[in-house]
């Protein structure tokens, strides 16, 4: 991983994930863990967004595709692929993702709200979004909307 840490004095600490080259963000109180891409279990008739189960020690786990959700460009999914996961209102579930850059600050004063000239696909599923000076725009994420959404919602498990 590389290390991308912007000076605040202060501002919250959030994990940077690129997914299909855009840069999302989530506050790193709701990362549980980041691992290597595991062995997935497709599960039949369900929605697209959702790519399958994985085991991680006894504990089976729903891993979600958010390209799908947020229709991004859907490249291969490959052993350089990482799994994040989540825990969001006592709800745990994973999300592919493409890379996790690190940790790094965002100064909560400089956090903007999503507007509508953000793509439409976004801004149900963002708190804000960031301009890092060496990452460029960051969206961050609202997990709550993302495991409410008619797509996800359905196959959640506490």
């Amino acid at each position: 991983m590389v290390e991308i840490t912007e000076q605040t004095a202060s501002g919250d600490r959030y994990s940077v994930l690129c997914i299909s080259q855009q840069n999302f963000a989530v506050s790193i109180n709701e990362i549980r863990e980041v691992i290597p891409l595991p062995k997935i279990t497709p599960v039949p008739n369900v929605d697209q967004s959702v790519y399958g189960v994985f085991n991680l020690r006894g504990e089976i786990y729903p891993i979600f595709d958010l390209r799908v959700l947020l229709r991004l460009e859907k490249n291969e999914i490959t052993e350089k692929n990482f799994v994040v996961l989540l825990e969001c209102n006592g709800i745990e579930f994973a999300v592919l993702v493409d890379k996790v850059l690190d940790v790094t600050r965002l100064d909560t004063a400089k956090i903007q709200v999503p507007t509508r000239e953000l793509s439409p696909q976004y801004v149900q599923y963002l708190t804000g979004y960031y301009e890092h000076k060496k990452l460029g725009m960051i969206y961050l994420l609202d997990l709550s909307q993302l495991i409410e959404s008619k797509e996800l919602n359905r196959y959640r498990y506490a």
